[in-house]
């Protein structure tokens, strides 16, 4: 099967469409691109220009069998979802439809204007920097910039967008991204009324629990929506109707099938072996114990280190034999970081810490209550009810603090009859343990570049590791208790007996994920939608650790009010690693978890996407052919609903 670069060939006259030379068109989008709008000034990026792209001409080659197709999908390398779902539907269609041949276009990068060809390289600068991504998103999921980019795009790039279609002259068109929507869907129509024959266009939504405006264009053949949220999304923002809906689950790789099928239910007797069994296949230290599988992205972005020293710490003071599987991605820093880290210093300068009574209040999860302790540590102040968004919301702008956090949440049932929660409560995205705070230095600003982490305001952090060995305690002064948190300090559990057997394994980029996701137990990661779905398909707890705001924070409802994870922030290293190894040490907990995220999940969504769009195909060039009439395939389809 043709890979995602077929091999350039001219045009022929093997068809009935006439092609024209593009280049009037492309000199058009050049002039458009050399004029940046002041949003650039704005954000502080005017040196970001469009990548350069190598203009070829290519035709997609003619199927190898009678059963292949010829399908263009329409996506851009924003991340590694959209390239990553249009990879796992290109093997269904080898699979289902063998012969097919299919390229990858990224039709706004080769024929858009500015600002919208820049998309790759904003997206490199705006996702290290979570305030202005979340500015930038909810500016462009807004009704007036809907309407705005709409009628810009259609009157700017639709002819040249059209005239590369035509040139690619496939048989159908799958769009995975929303940039790719709404002008592509009218190129497809002015070609089918131009050729006399039907080029169907179908998108795939791959996004789980929000998803942006620009993905709903109503005019295309069938959407395929992952969740009831998008659905809802869908019907409300693009006016979609219900029939042209099809919700089957986030299209992900075949590997994830293949191993829900061996898997089956992970927490019985034959699941269990198998897992066994994908470990000692992975070369795993220490098989039998449980694993947890720590994620942050491609390129090894989040507060993974912090988050590995918090879990080390919980694991071995708690007594949990445990493994720590790291994938690092393209980070080689973090990896080799990890292998040379000093576990020793790491325990110790947490000790030290825990000593001085350096902690601040706790980051519960959100899959309940949010939770700080009382003075003598023994009762919890919890705020109830459902207010997972707001307090997302709080964390995004790196702002939390007692009037942020408690302002727009519903007052909570106190215990020993309190009626109002005390003066001196206060909530805080992250603890001072295990990492420690220290006065900002003018180099910290070059190493905020994670895109998953709002940086704390006047503070910067060092690896617990880093810290130098101290003979004596740190002074820390007790604030007053009627205006201070740390009064309200967590209680700890007790430490173990008997310290926990850690192994902390680094990886750089994984091609084994479903392997992977199989030999753990839990997975910790950011929120993003495939790894989301992967996880649910392999019925893997999830904690989830950060988000994009705006684009992502929908994820986060999903997996809480899917019941099969949490959601602790990365500034909370040792929240997360709290919430976990309670997870670790309550079966019960990991197998209800576990059977909610089975629930969730879909493995086989790409094959029963690719099977709808395949057959729907091949209905119109059976049409077109004259072979079978709308009427007839129309009837045919009616009973088959029947």
């Amino acid at each position: 099967m043709t890979g995602f670069v077929p091999s350039p060939i001219q045009p022929t006259k093997q068809n009935s469409m006439t092609f024209t030379d593009t280049e009037e068109a492309e000199q058009e989008v050049n002039e458009m691109s050399s004029k940046a709008p002041p949003v650039a000034q704005v954000l502080g990026v005017s040196d970001i220009s469009p990548t350069p792209v190598e203009e070829v001409d290519v035709r997609l080659p003619e199927p190898t069998t009678e059963t292949g197709l010829k399908v263009l999908f329409l996506s851009s390398d924003t991340g590694g979802g959209h390239r990553a779902s249009a990879e796992s539907l290109a093997a269904q269609f080898e699979r289902i439809f063998p012969g097919s041949t299919y390229a990858l276009l990224d039709t706004v990068e080769r024929d858009g204007v500015y600002p919208y060809n820049s998309l790759v390289s904003w997206y490199k600068h705006l996702g290290a920097r979570p305030q202005q991504w979340k500015f930038v998103y909810a500016v462009s999921n807004s009704r007036a910039f809907e309407m705005m980019a709409d009628v810009h795009l259609k009157l700017m790039c639709e002819r040249a967008v059209r005239r590369r279609i035509m040139i690619y002259d496939p048989d159908v068109v799958v769009s995975v991204h929303p940039l790719m929507a709404n002008v592509p869907c009218l190129s497809c129509a002015k070609i089918t009324k131009k050729t006399g024959k039907k080029l169907p266009m179908f998108t795939v939504v791959t996004d789980l629990g929000s998803a942006h405006c620009l993905w709903f264009a109503n005019g295309v053949e069938q959407m395929y929506v992952a969740s009831d949220q998008i659905r809802l999304l869908a019907k409300a923002r693009g006016k979609v109707p219900d029939e042209k809906l099809v919700q089957y689950g986030l299209p992900i790789r075949h590997d994830f099938a293949v191993q829900a099928e061996f898997l089956g239910d992970r927490m019985s007797e034959d699941g269990k072996a198998h897992q066994l069994k994908v470990r000692n296949d992975l070369e795993l230290p220490s098989v039998e114990r449980k694993t947890v599988l720590v994620m942050g992205g491609g390129d090894g972005f989040g507060s993974l280190s912090d988050i590995v020293d918090a879990l080390y710490v919980e694991f071995v003071t708690r007594g949990i034999d445990a493994n720590i599987v790291v994938v690092c991605g393209r980070n080689e820093v973090l990896k080799k970081s990890l292998e040379e880290r000093n576990w020793e210093n790491v325990l110790e300068n947490y000790r030290i810490m825990k000593e001085s009574g350096d902690r601040g209040p706790v980051m519960s999860s959100f899959g309940s209550d949010y939770c700080t302790s009382r003075g003598t540590g023994n009762e919890a102040v919890c705020i109830g009810g459902d207010i997972t968004q707001n307090l997302r919301r709080i964390l995004s702008s790196g702002s939390l603090g007692k009037e942020s956090a408690l302002s727009s949440v519903p007052m909570a049932t106190l215990p020993d009859g309190m009626t109002t929660p005390p003066q001196s409560l206060s909530v805080s995205s992250g603890r001072s343990s295990p990492l420690l705070s220290l006065p900002e230095s003018d180099e910290d600003e070059a190493n905020k570049t994670s895109p998953d982490v709002t940086p704390t305001r006047n503070a910067r952090t060092i690896q617990l590791d880093q810290v130098p060995l101290m003979d004596t305690q740190i002074p820390v002064p007790l604030a007053d208790p009627d205006t201070s948190v740390s009064s309200y300090e967590a209680p700890r559990h007790d430490e173990a007996e008997i310290p926990g057997k850690v192994t902390v394994t680094g990886l750089g980029f994984v091609t084994r994920m479903a392997e992977y996701m199989v030999a753990a137990d839990i997975l910790v990661s950011k929120a993003g939608p495939g790894t989301i779905a992967e996880a649910a398909s392999l019925s893997l707890p999830v904690m989830l650790t950060s988000f994009l705001p705006g684009q992502e924070e929908g994820n986060v409802d999903y997996v809480v009010d899917g019941k099969f994870g949490a959601f602790c922030s990365d500034a909370d290293p040792l929240g997360i690693a709290e919430e976990v190894s309670g997870w670790m040490l309550d079966d019960e907990k990991l197998a209800e978890l576990s059977k909610a995220a089975k629930a969730m999940g879909n493995p086989n969504a790409a094959a029963e996407i690719v099977k709808a769009i395949g057959d729907s195909t091949w209905k119109w060039k059976k049409i077109n052919r004259g072979e079978l009439s709308e009427e007839t395939s129309s009837q045919s389809q009616q009973n088959q609903e029947e």
